[in-house]
């Protein structure tokens, strides 16, 4: 009996400081941010001065607390929060790996032990996205969703999704903390992700915060209406937010490119400026508080300015150096510190 009321006090005592928590540093109702890498040092004061307050960070999803921790702390001195993306490129996580993010939940989550003594927990993880377009055939040797491995490939995300969800709602983790699942088709038209990880995990809507989606091109509502669509036709309630967490434009300032997802490929840093920010108006338009987040790939350059034609390589905000991009970097500054 002893036993039981300790546990129960436990229990009163998380919940208090939890709802305590949230009272004191609510979630923003709407967030613009940026996709960063791993390596903050000098990056993060440069990423602050942009006016992001929040940007999506990849690490392994085996990665322990201390990795995290040196870079939510070089971001947390600028302001800037954290959403990280628990990564497993081109294969589905084991089910103790993703039970692993409940000691991220634990450390860095609201009253996580990582703020206890350190300020800023007011930048506390809110979310953890869970899996980066592992819907999508390019990280499995071309698979998509007709071949035969795709459905076996959606199921045991959802799987690992659960272990994930119940990891970070139980004892050891922290239940602040939510995840965020894949909920595009990738761009194919077709509700077989969908569909399969509901499959596996027909409660899946009950056990996420929100849907992450991808929506690049000059035609990106497609993706995101059948997204809205696709998860509605499993039950989702339609009040599941959607957090985008890549969108961008790429621009050598009117270099021709490779490609641009349906942009113009020779687009000066004007015209790509004038790209983002219609498609960034447009999304709030037309989803409303729908939409709790855009993230803008990406921070910087992957090459110098004229290195080759791989479009990949140019969608910074900034150079690769860090250095202005023009009217496109002004015009996302500018978004940065106004849409929130």
């Amino acid at each position: 009996m002893l036993r039981l009321v300790t546990l129960a006090a436990t229990v009163a005592l998380a919940a208090a400081i939890f709802l305590s928590t949230c009272e004191a540093t609510p979630e923003r109702p709407f967030q613009l941010g940026l996709v960063s890498n791993a390596d903050a040092g000098a990056r993060a004061a440069r990423i602050g001065a942009l006016g992001a307050s929040i940007v999506r960070v990849e690490f392994p999803i085996d990665a322990t607390p201390v990795r995290l921790g040196r870079v939510i702390a070089r971001f947390a001195r600028h302001g800037v929060s954290v959403l990280p993306l628990a990564g497993f490129h081109g294969r589905v996580p084991t089910i103790a790996e993703a039970r692993n993010l409940a000691t991220w939940a634990r450390a860095f989550g609201p009253s996580g032990t990582f703020w206890r003594h350190r300020p800023g927990g007011a930048l506390a993880i809110r979310n953890i996205e869970f899996g980066n377009e592992t819907n999508q055939g390019g990280q499995f040797e071309g698979c998509g969703y007709s071949c035969p491995a795709f459905a076996q490939r959606a199921r045991a995300y959802a799987l690992a999704l659960k272990a994930a969800q119940e990891a970070i709602a139980g004892p050891l983790g922290n239940p602040a903390v939510g995840l965020l699942a894949i909920g595009d088709d990738g761009g194919t038209g077709s509700p077989n992700w969908v569909n399969d990880i509901f499959s596996a995990v027909p409660d899946l809507a009950h056990r996420i915060t929100g849907w992450t989606a991808h929506p690049y091109g000059m035609h990106w509502w497609r993706v995101l209406d059948r997204l809205v669509s696709q998860t509605a036709a499993r039950g989702a309630p339609s009040s599941i937010p959607i957090y985008i967490t890549e969108v961008g434009v790429a621009s050598d300032n009117g270099r021709c490119l490779s490609n641009n997802f349906g942009w113009n490929p020779c687009m000066s840093y004007a015209e790509a400026g004038s790209a983002i920010q219609s498609v960034i108006s447009g999304i709030r338009s037309r989803y409303g508080a729908r939409v709790r987040a855009v993230f803008v790939f990406q921070a910087f350059d992957q090459r110098r300015p004229e290195s080759d034609s791989d479009r990949e390589h140019y969608f910074g905000a900034l150079t690769s150096t860090g250095g202005s991009k023009g009217a496109y970097t002004s015009t996302l500054s500018s978004l940065l510190r106004t849409l929130h």
